[in-house]
C-alpha cells in the first residue's frame, strides 16, 4: 500500500512538472528514464502523447521504447516509434520495420491519447511510404502513398504533400534509370562526427571548408544549452584548412560562436573576410555576418540591406563574386510557394554605404510550388546553384542548376541527376573555382550522424567561357599582409567608365591568396592599392584568350610593407600601351600534349608556322615590337616523372619561353623586339579518380598556347 502510494506521489508530482515544463524547463532526461520505469502503461500512453504534442520528442521516445518492451507487437506503439524516429532523426532504416507492424492495423479514427487505443493513425502509411522512398524503393512508396491517398481524410494536412512525393516518384524513376556519372565522398572524420554536420562553404582554391556542426563543445560547456525536445547541441560554425597531405585538419571552432545561441554558415566572401551566418535570436531567423579584422572574425551583426530581413524566415544568402546582387531566401508574401529566392541589385557604391535596389523574386524558372534555399553563384557571377523540394527533386530537397541569360532572364532550372541527388534531402551545394568540385550537405547509408557533408567530382559541370585571376601575396621579412592592401581590376576598354568598370579583389590575411571571375577577350588593368593612404603601390596588366572555356591567370608578388612598394616579377610584366593596329592582327597557336610531353620545336610543324607569321608582321613593318603571352596546362592526372603537376605546367610555360626567345634573339633582325611572357602556368580540369586512360577527359587539359599583342 505504501509503495503505491508514493509511486502515485512520484507520478504526481512529476505530471506537475510536465504542465510548467514549457515555462520553467524542469524535465530533465533522469527524470523521464525514471518516469519509463515507474509509470503504469495507461500512465505513459498519456505522457508520450503529451510530449509529443509539446514537440519533445526525444523524451516522448524514450516512453515510447519503454511501452514497445510492454507489448512489441502494438501497431499503436509501433506507430509512434516510426513517427519519433523519422521526426528526430531522419531514421528511416530503424523506422520501416516499425511502421510495417503499424500499417497492419489502422484505423481513422485513431486517438492516441486513449490507454485502450491498439491501432495505429492512418498517417502510418504516408509514413511509410515515406521510408520507402528515402530507401529508394520508389514501387513500394508509391504503392503506400497511393494506400494513403485512397483511406486519408479530405482535410488531412498530408494530402498536398503526398501528391508532390508521387511527382518526385516519377521523377525518381527517370533519374535512376539514367544515371549521371559523379563521384562522390563522405568526408568523414574529422569533418563529419555522430552529430548532424551541414552547410558546408568552401573557399574558392578547395583549401578551406566552412560548415555548422551540432558537436558539443569541449568541457561540457554546452550541455545546458541542448535541445530537450530533440537531444541535440545548438548550431555552431566550424573551419578546417587541407594539410600537405591533402587531408582535413582538426575543425576550428570559431571566435563568434555562442554556446548559447544557434549559428549556422551561410557563405563566405572569396577573400574569407566576411562570413553569412543565419541566427534565430530574433525568433523568425536572419541573416547576419561577421567580417574578419585585427586577426580575428568579429562580433555577429544582423544585415541592415533595406528589405532583406524582415518578420518572415530568411535563411539562407550569397554575394556574387563581382559583389553587384545579392541573393537570399525568404517566405515572405507575393511569392510562387514556401520559401523562394531573391535578389537585389548594387545600385551604387560609395565607401561602405552601398546602395541597393529593391527586392526580385526570381521567377518561375527558378521558384516552384515548393521551397527553395541555398542559393550558390559561381564565379562567372552567371551559373546559379540552388534546392528546391518540390516536384522536380526525385525526393526530399535536390540541387539544381540555372544560368542567367543574355537578357538577364533565367534558364528553366535543371535537376543535377541521380545519384548526385539522392531520394533524401541534398542541399548547400558550394563548388570551387572551375565548379568541378563540390560540397554538399546530405543523408545517405554511408553517414555517421543524420546530417553528412559530402564530396563531390563531376566532368559536366565545369564552368564554360570564364577566366580566374588568381594570385600570391608575400611580404618582405614575412610580415603581414597589410588589411587594407588590395588589388584593383580594371577592365580597359573604350568608351566605358573606368569607375563602372573597378572591381576591388583583397587577398586572404591567412595565406596572402586572391583571385577573381573575369570576362573572356578582354584586356585588364591591375593597380595593387594600399587604400589605407590611397597609394598605388604598383600596376600590371593582361589580355585574356577568347576561345577557351576556361582560363586562368596568375601573378606572384613581393609587397615590401615599410616602403609602400610591390615588387612585379620579370614575367608578369606585360606593358598596356602595345596597341595592335586595324592591319596586323593578333596571332594565336594551341598544342595539346600527350601525358608528361612538354617540349615542342619551332622548326617543325604548326608553332614553326606560328614563328614565321611573327616574323612576317615584324618584316613588313606591321609591328614594331611584338609580345607573346604563353599559357600552359596540366591536368590533374597523377605524373611521377615530374613529381608533381604543377612542375610539369611550368616547365612546359619555360620551355616554349626559352625556346622562342633563343629562337628570335639570335637573329638581329628581331633581337630586342620579341618579348615572351608566360601569363599561365596552371593545373586545371577534372579531379583525378583513377582514369588516366580517358584521354577524352583529361586531353583538353594538356596544353600550352601562345597569343600575340
Amino acid at each position: 500500500m505504501l509503495q503505491s502510494i508514493k509511486l502515485l506521489l512520484t507520478i504526481s508530482v512529476w505530471l506537475l512538472s510536465f504542465v510548467s515544463f514549457g515555462q520553467r524547463g524542469q524535465i530533465t532526461e533522469p527524470e523521464v528514464r525514471e518516469m519509463a520505469q515507474s509509470a503504469n502503461e495507461n500512465q505513459l500512453v498519456m505522457q508520450a502523447s503529451n510530449l509529443t504534442q509539446e514537440g519533445f520528442l526525444y523524451y516522448a521516445e524514450i516512453l515510447v521504447d519503454r511501452l514497445l518492451e510492454i507489448n512489441s507487437e502494438s501497431p499503436n506503439y509501433n506507430y509512434r516509434k516510426g513517427f519519433l524516429c523519422l521526426s528526430i532523426r531522419k531514421d528511416y532504416m530503424t523506422a520501416i520495420p516499425h511502421l510495417e507492424k503499424a500499417v497492419v492495423y489502422t484505423d481513422p479514427n485513431y486517438d492516441m491519447y486513449s490507454p485502450k487505443e491498439k491501432s495505429a493513425a492512418i498517417d502510418a502509411l504516408f509514413h511509410l511510404a515515406a521510408c520507402y522512398h528515402l530507401n529508394e524503393e520508389i514501387e513500394k512508396a508509391e504503392l503506400y502513398y497511393g494506400k494513403f491517398l485512397e483511406v486519408s481524410k479530405k482535410k488531412s494536412e498530408l494530402l498536398p504533400v503526398t501528391k508532390v512525393r508521387l511527382v518526385q516518384c516519377i521523377e525518381a524513376k527517370k533519374r535512376m534509370a539514367d544515371p549521371v556519372e559523379v563521384y562522390l565522398k563522405n568526408l568523414d572524420s574529422p569533418i563529419n562526427s555522430d552529430m548532424p554536420e551541414y552547410s558546408p562553404v568552401i573557399s574558392l582554391d578547395g583549401s578551406a571548408l566552412y560548415f555548422t556542426s551540432r558537436r558539443a563543445w569541449e568541457n561540457n560547456e554546452t550541455d545546458p544549452y541542448k535541445d530537450p525536445r530533440i537531444n541535440q547541441y545548438p548550431e555552431d560554425v566550424y573551419v578546417s584548412y587541407v594539410d600537405a597531405d591533402s587531408t582535413w585538419s582538426e575543425p576550428i571552432k570559431l571566435d563568434f560562436c555562442s554556446p548559447v545561441q544557434n549559428e549556422a554558415t551561410i557563405a563566405i566572401s572569396s577573400d574569407e573576410r566576411k562570413i553569412y551566418i543565419y541566427e534565430d535570436s530574433t525568433g523568425n531567423g536572419d541573416i547576419y555576418y561577421t567580417d574578419f579584422y585585427n586577426a580575428t572574425f568579429q562580433d555577429i551583426q544582423k544585415l541592415e540591406v533595406k528589405d532583406i530581413n524582415t518578420k518572415y524566415w530568411e535563411t539562407h544568402s550569397m554575394m556574387s563574386h563581382d559583389k553587384e546582387t545579392f541573393y537570399f531566401v525568404s517566405d515572405r508574401p507575393g511569392g510562387f510557394g514556401g520559401r523562394d529566392i531573391y535578389m537585389v541589385k548594387l545600385k551604387e557604391r560609395k565607401g561602405k554605404e552601398d546602395k541597393w535596389g529593391d527586392p526580385i523574386n526570381l521567377g518561375p524558372s527558378v521558384n516552384g510550388p515548393g521551397d527553395e534555399d541555398a542559393p550558390f553563384i559561381s564565379v562567372d557571377n552567371r551559373t546559379l546553384y540552388f534546392a528546391t523540394n518540390d516536384g522536380r527533386s526525385i525526393g526530399g530537397f535536390d540541387i539544381m542548376r540555372t544560368v542567367l541569360e543574355d537578357d538577364d532572364s533565367w534558364m528553366p532550372a535543371e535537376n543535377l541527376g541521380y545519384p548526385f541527388n539522392s531520394t533524401n534531402d541534398d542541399i548547400f551545394y558550394t563548388t570551387t573555382l572551375d565548379g568541378s568540385k563540390g560540397y554538399m550537405t546530405s543523408f545517405r547509408k554511408d553517414g555517421k550522424g543524420e546530417k553528412d557533408i559530402y564530396e563531390i567530382h563531376n566532368d559536366y559541370l565545369g564552368l564554360k567561357d570564364i577566366a580566374v585571376l588568381k594570385g600570391l601575396i608575400k611580404t618582405v621579412d614575412n610580415k603581414p599582409i597589410p588589411e587594407d592592401f588590395t588589388i584593383k581590376v580594371k577592365l580597359v576598354c573604350i568608351d566605358c567608365d573606368p569607375e563602372e568598370n573597378t572591381r576591388l579583389v583583397y587577398p586572404r590575411l591567412r595565406d596572402g591568396k586572391f583571385m577573381t571571375g573575369l570576362v573572356p577577350c578582354r584586356t585588364y588593368r591591375l593597380e595593387y592599392t594600399d587604400l589605407g593612404v590611397d597609394a598605388v603601390m604598383g600596376t600590371d596588366g593582361f589580355t585574356i584568350f577568347c576561345d577557351t572555356n576556361y582560363q586562368e591567370i596568375f601573378r606572384e608578388l613581393l609587397i615590401d610593407v615599410d616602403k609602400r612598394i610591390v615588387v612585379v616579377p620579370p614575367d608578369t610584366i606585360i606593358e598596356l600601351d602595345t596597341v595592335v593596329v586595324a592591319d596586323c592582327p593578333n596571332l594565336e597557336f594551341m598544342h595539346y600534349f600527350e601525358y608528361n610531353k612538354n617540349k615542342l620545336s619551332v622548326k617543325r610543324g604548326e608553332l614553326k608556322k606560328f614563328v614565321k607569321e611573327v616574323e612576317k608582321q615584324l618584316e613588313e613593318d606591321c609591328r614594331e615590337k611584338v609580345t607573346i603571352n604563353v599559357y600552359s596546362s596540366a591536368s590533374h592526372v597523377p605524373t611521377k616523372t615530374y613529381s608533381t603537376n604543377e612542375n610539369l605546367t611550368r616547365i612546359r610555360a619555360e620551355n616554349m619561353k626559352y625556346d622562342l626567345i633563343s629562337h628570335f634573339e639570335k637573329d638581329e633582325k628581331f633581337k630586342g623586339k620579341v618579348n615572351v611572357v608566360i601569363v599561365t602556368a596552371i593545373v586545371q580540369g577534372p579531379e583525378y579518380i583513377k582514369d588516366a586512360v580517358n584521354k577524352k577527359k583529361y586531353g583538353p587539359y594538356q596544353y600550352v598556347g601562345l597569343k600575340t599583342e
